[in-house]
């Protein structure tokens, strides 16, 4: 995909950036070799082979040597095997909302007759561009011309957001929401033919069987496969017809999508769910019991959740992580003067970046080794750039609205994923 050049600031955060992950990676390498070689002593195979020369230990107590005894003078070879430890790192961010003051404020970078949502995303782009696989969830369709437009509370938004989505440096997108249907088939259509245009993957639409698949990624030579649903749809019941326009929540039919994705050669799977009652920071009981059931499953190894607009708690079962609510990415909640929202709370100002290291794990396969955040808050004053608290701040911004933003997701998120500083990368 086409992306613009970093600034030097940019440069330095996206260096800090790759210095975390390369210290990861290595990390992880050494880990999964330690783990391996361990295995290997108990029998295991690899192709890969090394041999290590021990000399006889000769020393008696105090460390004072003796006499050698002359069958243990020799040298004895121990041979242990390894496979290589492969490594990717994912990022993941909350809902893209674009309502009208998002559009209008992208009209006025992008023009006359044009939108540019690019700006918006100067601050968190080295962080997204940064990771091997970085996915969003669109929750807004794009507009086929940009002749139709139209916002809360069915939405038709510009479509050169799906520009900014790929210069941002996102690799896919989730797009199965409440909203998928706002403006029909023509709208799924158009969303779909706009990602795509712009380099960007989809998955949670499909006008046609032959788009009805997972996306999928490869990172490090791991195959991954990206799988969306959704819980809601404005203005009708689930399921919709056909079923392949925007596939609903239900436990069977991802476990079965799931593992069909594991047979067809991917080695990490995750999901994207538009789910939950909105507002509402708690996960609900519904939440809770699919996250039990997914993940209960060894077909699926991460949850990435979507739709309540607020940061949600993370869950972690057998290893596997649930982050229940990634919060509003880019909106004009809780609103202002000229369209408030009234049961909007201030946390639908926040969001965040889901951090994943994933590699090979001791026991052949691959998951999650580290996790952590950077919280992340909407500057809908006047520029609405996606802020990254912690990592980029504007000085003009007074400090501490921004620390409220970063204490609410933290009491949130925490301590199921770790806070990540610009320190944290250097």
């Amino acid at each position: 995909m086409t992306r613009m050049l970093l600034s030097p600031r940019e440069r330095r955060v996206a260096w800090r950036l790759t210095q975390v992950v390369l210290i990861g990676a290595l990390a992880i390498g050494a880990l999964a070799v330690r783990d391996i070689v361990r295995e290997g002593a108990d029998g295991g195979g690899s192709p890969f082979a090394a041999t290590t020369t021990v000399p006889p230990d000769n020393s008696g107590s105090g460390g004072i040597p003796t006499t050698p005894d002359p069958e243990a003078s020799t040298s004895t070879s121990t041979t242990t095997t390894w496979a290589p430890a492969r490594s990717f790192t994912l990022v993941a961010t909350g809902e893209l909302l674009v309502h009208e003051y998002v559009a209008d404020r992208a009209a006025d970078y992008g023009g006359v007759g044009t939108w540019d949502f690019r700006p918006m995303f100067r601050l968190v782009r080295p962080i997204l561009s940064g990771a091997d696989v970085a996915l969003c969830h669109l929750e807004t369709p794009l507009s086929a011309d940009n002749s139709d437009l139209a916002y809360y509370p069915g939405f038709r938004v510009p479509f050169e957001l799906a520009d900014a989505i790929a210069d941002a440096g996102y690799d896919g997108c989730s797009v199965a929401s409440n909203h998928s249907l706002d403006a029909g088939t023509t709208g799924v259509a158009s969303t779909l033919d706009h990602l795509g245009r712009a380099g960007v993957s989809t998955v949670g639409m499909a006008v046609d069987a032959a788009g009805d698949v997972p996306a999928t990624f490869e990172a490090d030579g791991i195959p991954i496969a990206h799988l969306s649903y959704t819980d809601l749809m404005n203005g009708g019941s689930l399921p919709t017809e056909p079923p392949r326009l925007v596939p609903r929540v239900d436990a069977d039919e991802i476990l079965a999508d799931a593992a069909a994705a594991r047979t067809a050669g991917a080695e990490f799977v995750v999901l994207s769910l538009h789910w939950g009652p909105e507002y509402e920071t708690a996960a609900s009981s519904r939440q809770e019991e699919l996250v039990a059931t997914l993940l209960a499953s060894p077909d699926v190894d991460l949850i990435l959740g979507h739709g309540t607009h607020v940061p949600q708690p993370v869950i972690r079962q057998n290893g596997r992580y649930a982050v229940i609510g990634l919060g509003n990415f880019l909106s004009n909640q809780p609103g202002d003067e000229r369209r408030m929202c009234s049961e909007c709370p201030a946390a639908t100002q926040d969001g965040l970046i889901a951090w994943f290291a994933v590699g090979d794990l001791s026991d052949g396969s691959v998951g999650v080794i580290d996790a952590g955040y950077v919280p992340t808050w909407v500057r809908r004053s006047s520029t609405y750039e996606i802020v990254p608290l912690g990592i980029d701040e504007p000085a003009d911004v007074d400090p501490a609205v921004l620390a409220e933003s970063a204490r609410r997701t933290a009491a949130v998120v925490e301590p199921g994923l770790r806070r990540l500083t610009i320190d944290s990368f250097g």
